[in-house]
């Protein structure tokens, strides 16, 4: 019995795992400003507590946030309840792909929805998106708590059109990225230079045009997707020294949704 149960639960790990690759699928292309739409609520707040519940099939975990701030929609500010799937309950572990954790005691930035996974009627992490959770908590070498993105990439600087985030491995010759100056001429194999963040923000977006040129886009589609924002990656020899804090985040995050609340029409999928 103990057997059949282990390859039952084997059969739901891959499953699971299989669910949650389709929905990232369905996010490919979406912009940031799409997922700001899809989420019911973002807010800041810091786990207090975890706990893992067997339900039929499967396991979720569930993750107690208290110290919350919303910035879109609204709820408790004492205690917000967030399930997600994948734990151990002691006997059993659920291993879902690309599912989304907290740390006991860490500060995130949430995107979240209803509707999705084995508790539809709870609020649970946005299933897809570039970034998010957002780990709020000091850098190395610093005590100020900043934002991080995917939980691990120290965030630069968010203007509201761009996300630029400090990669942690160096750059090497087989990473393939280009060095891109500002009329969007590219010098392959050479290591990005370091510049100044607005220069290497205007770097990104030379590329960006350059690298949109010999798609099948039609001007307004491209013009429309340099309108989104978007991610530039820096290495660490790259790296201003600047870093966002939670104010400044949340700060910028506010424009963002405002703007997408003023333009539902603009956050359909694209160019990112």
């Amino acid at each position: 019995m103990r057997l059949r149960r282990a390859i039952l639960i084997g059969a739901i790990v891959a499953c699971a795992a299989f669910l949650v690759r389709s929905t990232t699928a369905l996010c490919t292309g979406s912009s940031f400003e799409q997922q700001v739409s899809w989420a019911q609520i973002i807010f800041v707040g810091t786990v207090t507590s975890a706990e893992a519940v067997s339900l039929p099939n499967t396991i979720v975990t569930r993750f107690w946030f208290s110290m919350v701030r919303y910035v879109k929609g609204g709820g408790p500010a004492d205690s917000l309840l967030l399930v997600e799937e994948g734990g151990a309950d002691g006997q059993y572990r659920i291993v879902v792909e690309d599912g989304i954790s907290f740390r006991i005691g860490a500060r995130y930035v949430v995107f979240a929805t209803k509707g999705y996974g084995p508790a539809p009627d709870q609020y649970g992490a946005l299933p897809c998106g570039y970034g998010h959770p957002f780990g709020i908590w000091p850098d190395s070498g610093s005590t100020d708590p900043v934002v991080h993105l995917f939980s691990s990439h120290p965030l630069l600087a968010f203007d509201g059109r761009h996300l630029v985030v400090l990669w942690s491995e160096p750059w090497r010759p087989e990473t393939g990225i280009w060095a891109i100056n500002e009329t969007g001429r590219p010098d392959y194999g050479t290591p990005p230079p370091r510049l100044p963040l607005p220069n290497l923000i205007r770097a990104a977006d030379a590329e960006f045009e350059y690298r949109t040129r010999d798609l099948s886009r039609t001007p307004g589609q491209v013009k429309a997707a340099s309108q989104r924002i978007r991610t530039v990656t820096l290495f660490p020899h790259q790296d201003p020294g600047t870093r966002v804090s939670e104010e400044e985040f949340v700060r910028t995050l506010s424009t963002v949704i405002e703007s997408v609340s003023e333009s539902p029409g603009q956050t359909d999928g694209g160019l990112h």
